[in-house]
This record gives C-alpha cells, structure tokens and sequence, in this order.
C-alpha cells in the first residue's frame, strides 16, 4: 500500500522542508477586457513539510516525496491558463499539493508584480494549516461488532467532526472464511490532524478497543480502522479489491473516480 512509502509507524519520523521558490508562470488573470487577453506575470513560491525517514536511512530517490511532480502538476494548472482572482490561484496550488496526503504545513504565495501602482508587487499567501482535512476512515468488527463500532465511532468525534456516515452493513469474510461476518461502515472525518498522524491516533483507538496483532493478519478482530482516502486522494489499495469498500466511497465522495 501507499502509505508505507514515506511513512514507517515504527521509525521515529524526521520532518523536512521543501521549498521552491520564483517558479514563473503566466496567466490570463483579472476582469478587465485587456486582462483576459494579455498574458501577465505569476511568481509562485510553496513549501511544505513532510516525514523523509525512510529516504534519509535508505538515502534512494524512490522514497523520496516527488516535489517534481508536483511543480509540474502546478504549472500545467496555472500556466498560459485564465483566472479571475489570485486567491482562486493560491487556493488551486493548496490543493494541488494537498492531493499529496504526506504532504503538511503548505504555504503558498502567489505574485503579480506591478499589480499596483506605486507597488513593485502583490501577493496572496494560503496555509494549510487553516484548513481541515477530508479524511474518509472505514471501519470494520466480527468482535462484539455493534458495541465495537458504536464505541469507534465515539472515538473518531474527539479526533474531529463526523461530516457524513454510511450505513453499516454485514459482509462476509473474503480471505480468512471461517470466522463471523463483518460489520462494516464508513464517515467522512473533517481533523486538523496530517495524515501520518492521523494513522498514528486510529491505530491508538484499535489498541484501546482491545485489537490484538498477533493472531492472523486477517482473523477476528475488535475494530479495524483505516484511511481509505485523504483530501481527495485513495490512500488504501484495498479500496480496489473490496466492492463494499468502493460502495462506501461512492455514497460519501461520489466525484471520486475508483
């Protein structure tokens, strides 16, 4: 699964900065009749947090967070294309790098040099940090299920606000058969919690719900909490081999593609 990639539960995470600066685009930007026709000047700079232990101790580009990716990401966004407002922009990039769930603490800052005048330059800065985070967590119990789930669910609203619930609902067992049904069910989640850290606080809920990890991986248990994706992004690739699990994705993020 992705979230392995740059995050280890058991390492000690070791946060880094990112940071590009004077990335220099052009946009059609206002709404004046020339500002819709004449390409102007967009200075962009971003930075933003994100746990690089695993490429500190294996020191490879591949578990390296892709900053490229999303400097590219961005410029085919903004890039020769036409806006109304800078603060239309700034946001726009937020979210571009938010669709990074490893991604923490962004700040973006868009320019337009000589907007005023008198004024060598404006700009319009966003945090992230003045967002909420979209989490959409499953959960799943054969042990004591109704009591488990409703004691879950008790848990998750001292993490953040519960937007939006699905049904839960009974599933068979898919790889272990020979164990109880699954009760079953997802929420939208608004936290201001990152998303390794969120891991971290949904991994303490199933501690204290009795959880235990040594029998099989995929036997009885009290409570199963997972984050089947982060502002916008599939997080979990079980998402693609469950069809209840696409089911609960469908009814809470409709606009997300499975």
């Amino acid at each position: 699964m992705e979230e392995n990639i740059y995050n280890d539960p058991v390492r000690q995470p070791k946060l880094v900065r990112i940071q590009v600066e004077k990335l220099r685009l052009r946009a059609y930007i206002g709404f004046k009749k020339w500002e819709t026709e004449k390409l102007q000047d967009l200075i962009i700079n971003f930075t933003f947090r994100y746990d690089a232990s695993r490429a500190i101790q294996t020191d490879q580009e591949k578990d390296v967070l892709d900053y490229k990716a999303i400097t590219k990401k961005i410029i085919h966004h903004v890039d020769r294309q036409s806006f109304h407002l800078l603060e239309r922009v700034a946001d726009d990039i937020l979210e571009i790098i938010r669709e990074n769930p490893y991604t923490r603490d962004i700040v973006v800052r868009v320019e337009k040099p000589y907007a005023l005048r008198f004024s060598d330059n404006v700009w319009v800065e966003v945090e992230g940090n003045d967002r909420l985070n979209e989490a959409i967590i499953s959960l799943g119990s054969n042990i004591d299920p109704e009591q488990n789930t409703r004691l879950a669910l008790e848990q998750l609203t001292r993490i953040g606000p519960i937007r939006q619930q699905t049904d839960l609902i009974y599933t068979e067992p898919e790889r272990m058969k020979e164990q109880p049904a699954f009760l079953n069910g997802a929420v939208i989640l608004d936290t201001t919690l990152p998303f390794d850290t969120l891991k971290s606080e949904l991994k303490s809920i199933e501690n204290r719900l009795g959880r235990k990890r040594s029998g099989p991986k995929n036997g009885p248990r009290t409570i199963d909490l997972d984050i089947i994706a982060y502002n916008g992004t599939i997080t979990d690739d079980e998402v693609y081999e469950y069809g209840f699990l696409q089911k609960f994705l469908k009814e809470l993020k409709p606009e997300l593609e499975v």
